[in-house]
């Protein structure tokens, strides 16, 4: 059974932690992405997202920026684009999500889409979803 959404943020914040990633979340208009400064190990939620079944996908996402070490001069936002740094971030977040979604799964029960529906992930990483769960 897939854990809810705190549950998951939980877990993310906590890896977070582990890992030596500060993180701040704040009330921003609902359009606002979060951001990470990877030289600073600092990530900013917008707990305010419009989308809040997004939410842990973004935080993910931001964590995967700072443990891949993507060096770039400013902050990076949170974009769900399956190119360059953003794509390899979007892989991490959702290989961190994974084992949420598997739990207690038989293999026959393992869908694609049902994944991205959980999560809020965009159908455009349906390729990126579909090796993760090829690899799990």
């Amino acid at each position: 059974m897939i854990k809810n959404n705190s549950e998951v943020m939980d877990w993310l914040f906590n890896y977070a932690f582990d890992n030596g990633v500060s993180m701040m979340f704040m009330q921003l208009d609902p359009y606002t992405p979060p951001a990470t400064n990877v030289h600073t190990k600092r990530i900013l939620m917008n707990s305010s997202w419009h989308n809040k079944a997004e939410l842990p996908l973004q935080f993910a996402h931001e964590i995967g920026h700072i443990m891949l070490e993507q060096e770039y001069s400013g902050l990076l936002y949170y974009t769900p684009s399956k190119f360059g740094m953003e794509f390899e971030a979007n892989k991490y977040a959702i290989n961190l999500l994974l084992p949420f979604y598997m739990e207690d799964k038989e293999p026959q029960q393992v869908n694609v889409y049902d994944f991205i529906d959980c999560f809020s992930v965009p159908y455009h990483l349906e390729e990126a979803v579909t090796e993760a769960i090829r690899n799990y």
